[in-house]
This record gives C-alpha cells, sequence and structure tokens, in this order.
C-alpha cells in the first residue's frame, strides 16, 4: 500500500498480512510492566489455517509461556521490533504501541488494540497523521446485544424468591427494606444485578449461613435455594423472558478480562490490608465494601468470598449518594470501586472524594479503583488521578493506601487473562463478526470501535459513535 490508497478499496480488502507484536513501554506501560501476548500458538495457526501470512514479534510470548518455536510451528514466521510493524495489514497487541511503533506502520494499515485514545489523544494524533486505522478492542461490542442464559436464570429466579416473600410478609418495598445474599455462586450475577437495580436500602453478600443477629427488616435470599430455582427454570420460560427484555443495539464488551481485573484487585487489596493493619486476624475480619454492581465487581466479589472475607456490602446507585455512602467509606478496612462514571460526568462528578481521603476514610484504609483512568479520563476516586503499575501498585496518602492498577491481572492472572484474550480476540476476528474480512464486512459492533484514521471519516463515517 502506498500514501495514495484508495480507502473504500481498502475497506473491502481481507486483512491476510497480520502480525502480533510484542509488548514494549509505551504510554501505558512506562516501566514495561505488560508482558503478555495478545494470540497463542493456537489462535495464530487458525488465522494460518484460514489464509493468512502471519509474522510474530520475537520473544512475544516469552514471559506468558509460548517460545518463538512455538509461533513458529504454529505456521508464523518470527520478525523483529522494527519489522514487525512494516507491511502489514493487521498488527495486533494488547496494550497501545509507542508512537514510534505506530509510525511505522504504512498508511491504510489497521492497528487492533486497547486505543484508550481519551486517555492517551496523542495516539489518535500519531494514527491520523500516518493515515492508521485504530481498532479499540475495549470499545468492540456484541451486535446485536445478548444475554446468556445462566444470567437470565439468575435474574428470573431472584424475582421470583421477592415475590415469594412479598407474599409471605406484604409488599417488598426496596426504599424500606435491606437485602442479603446469603451465599455465593459464581452463576449468580443476575440475581445480583437485578436487586440491585432495585436499590434497596442497603444490600449484602454474607457466607453460607446468616449469622444469628441478622437484622429481620433484611430480606435474606439463600445463594442455594436461588440456584436450584434457577436451574428448574423451564427453556421456554427463560425465552419468554429474553423476548420480553428491551436491549440495547450494543452489548457487552467482547475484549475484556473484567471478572479476572475484579479478582487480582480484590486479592491485592485483601493482601494489602493484612500487611497494613496487623490488628485484623485474617479475611473474615475485613470490613469490605464494593462500589457498583457490573463484571469487574462481581468479579471482585467473587475473590472475596473466596478468600473468606465474612460480608461484603454491594452500593447501588442509591447507597453510592450522599451522604449515605459516608458511612461505609467511614467504616470500611477495604473498599473497592467497580463503578465507572458515564464520560459526560468524569472529572466532574466523583464517589470518593478528596475530602473523604481527609476527612472520612480512617488511616490503615485501602482503596482499589478497578476502573482506571488518568487526567484526562479520571476515574470516579477523585484522590487517584493516574494509574499505578504493577512495579509500584500503591501510593500512600493521608494513611490510606491508593491502588489504581492499569494491568490488575498480570497480579496473579497473566496466564489465565492473555489466553482469555486470545479467544475473544480470535472470535472477533473469525467467527461471525468477520473482522478478517475488512473493515467493511464487520459487524457494527466492530466498526463502532474504529477511532482514529482513513475509515473513520471515509467508508465507515456512517458507523455509530464509538464515543
Amino acid at each position: 500500500m502506498t500514501a495514495g490508497f484508495d480507502p473504500e478499496r481498502t475497506a473491502a480488502t481481507p486483512f491476510r498480512r497480520v502480525g502480533i507484536a510484542a509488548e514494549h513501554e509505551s504510554p501505558e506501560n512506562p516501566r514495561g510492566c505488560e508482558v503478555r501476548v495478545a494470540l497463542t500458538p493456537d489462535a495464530v495457526n487458525a488465522l494460518v489455517r484460514r489464509g493468512c501470512e502471519v509474522a510474530v514479534e520475537r520473544g512475544a510470548g516469552v514471559a506468558t509461556g509460548y517460545s518463538d518455536a512455538a509461533y513458529a510451528a504454529a505456521g508464523a514466521t518470527v520478525e523483529s521490533r522494527d519489522t514487525l510493524y512494516r507491511s502489514k495489514d493487521l498488527v495486533i497487541k494488547l496494550k497501545g504501541p509507542a508512537h514510534d511503533d505506530l509510525a511505522r506502520m504504512e498508511s491504510g494499515s489497521s492497528l487492533l488494540c486497547m486505543a484508550h485514545v481519551r486517555s492517551i489523544p496523542q495516539r489518535a494524533a500519531v494514527a491520523e497523521k500516518n493515515a492508521v486505522n485504530i481498532i479499540a478492542m475495549e470499545l468492540i461490542r456484541e451486535s446485536p446485544g445478548f444475554l446468556p442464559d445462566t444470567y437470565l436464570r439468575g435474574r428470573l429466579a431472584m424475582e421470583q424468591m421477592m415475590a415469594g416473600a412479598s407474599a409471605r410478609s406484604g409488599p417488598w418495598a426496596p426504599a424500606a427494606r435491606s437485602l442479603a445474599l446469603v451465599g455465593f455462586s459464581e452463576d449468580a450475577f443476575g440475581a445480583l444485578q437485578y436487586a440491585a437495580r432495585l436499590r434497596p436500602r442497603s444490600l449484602q453478600v454474607l457466607p453460607a449461613h446468616p449469622p444469628p443477629d441478622l437484622d429481620p427488616a433484611v430480606l435474606a435470599i439463600g445463594a442455594e435455594q436461588l440456584g436450584e430455582i434457577a436451574a428448574a427454570l423451564p427453556s421456554y420460560r427463560v425465552e419468554e423472558y429474553r423476548a420480553g427484555l428491551a436491549l440495547r443495539g450494543d452489548g457487552r464488551r467482547r475484549i475484556q478480562c473484567l471478572h479476572e481485573t475484579g479478582r487480582a484487585g480484590a486479592r491485592f487489596g485483601i493482601d494489602l490490608v493484612l500487611r497494613r493493619n496487623r490488628h485484623i486476624p485474617g479475611p473474615a475480619g475485613i470490613r469490605t465494601t464494593i462500589l457498583g454492581y457490573g463484571n469487574v465487581a462481581f468479579g471482585a466479589l467473587d475473590e472475596c468470598v473466596r478468600s473468606g472475607v465474612s460480608a461484603v456490602d454491594i452500593l447501588t446507585k442509591r447507597t453510592t449518594a450522599r451522604p449515605s455512602v459516608r458511612r461505609y467509606l467511614r467504616s470500611s478496612d477495604l473498599i473497592i470501586n467497580g463503578a465507572e462514571l458515564p464520560a459526560r460526568w468524569r472529572g466532574t462528578r466523583y464517589l470518593i472524594t478528596e475530602d473523604d481521603l481527609r476527612f472520612v476514610l480512617r488511616p490503615g484504609t485501602v482503596v482499589v479503583d478497578l476502573v482506571g483512568g488518568c487526567a484526562t479520563n479520571r476515574t470516579a476516586v477523585e484522590p487517584i488521578v493516574e494509574c499505578t503499575d504493577p512495579a509500584e501498585p500503591y501510593i500512600v496518602r493521608n494513611g490510606v493506601c491508593l491502588a489504581s492498577v492499569w494491568g490488575w491481572p498480570l497480579l496473579g492472572f497473566r496466564r489465565e487473562s492473555a489466553e482469555r484474550y486470545s479467544r475473544q480476540i480470535t472470535d472477533v476476528l473469525l467467527g461471525e463478526e468477520g473482522l478478517i474480512d475488512g473493515p467493511a464486512a464487520a459487524s457494527p459492533g466492530i466498526q463502532r470501535a474504529f477511532v482514529a484514521g482513513p475509515m473513520v471519516s471515509g467508508p465507515l463515517s456512517g458507523r455509530p459513535s464509538s464515543q
């Protein structure tokens, strides 16, 4: 391709020369801590069998356990960093590259990565200057949206149990009642989200057996019984429920490790609390609060339960409002933020403020932010301006530990998260979404993720906004 390429023709041209880049220092990887590779040898072999010429940067998979020889055996060539970015239709990596690497790419080629152009606007500027298309992995969505059966069964079961409680003791008014999920299951996500969206007075997750002094005003829902009801639901009932939901055109993120992010952040926070607070005998004694109830927050909850934390408060939109949120902040040893504010509120509204740091949070408290951000794209935790990195995961201010690692799964879930990313990227490339067949052939959920380059203002200019 040359500087005089035809955008319309390029949009309709399949990606055949594919490069898998290694991770190096970049604006979001300042110390080179990110070492995972985007595709495993098995995924590379799938591309080769599809007819692609695949090159892998030398040493790209070593830290994840994949040798250059394994990639060669899968059908790839092994190249240097300097040549990897050249003469490729598509370059794939996890984190965005250094600007010098991006500038090596030829006009009309495409880069698939976690682009984060809101946080690193210069990345988009470099791409525009060099006529390189950037496809932001973090913006690729299901299209149309789809909710799995396990999620819907959990929602239906929770709805049924609440209806039964209302029949026994009168209408269940969220504004007047508190709710506790007693016990835990990895399949309880739908049930928990259903309950949280009712905005109860309070929402907790408790051990398998509720404490004898549990307030009688708390509606206790047993996870075991919830699971039994969910499993017994007939398939037609689930399909009827799905048909009655008003789903958005774009569904969940297609390329993500949100559950692993939540687990890694919670595990780090639990360990740090115990190191900094010697009077707490173990995880069961850690008073824990999670802000939000999305995928990443559910991952944190999963790890808290696995680690033996005895009770977790889940804060909904009602309980994160002021002044009620302060009573949770004041009494917690570990606070985990899994709530991502809408873009229009970032930098203007916060769930944990500077005043909270000075006057509410106690010394020894650990705040783990799972969402992350930077000075131009702030998180919901005002005292955290920039993400930390795995080499120095937290800072201390006013005796409070603040951690917002940009690569949480690197702390304990490196191989698992790399394999998960690889499966998801391969599905996006070779599955029904069809990215490997070129930008024009890709699904709307992928086209919306083009954030820079000639495709944005050219052939894909009519796509749904990705901002």
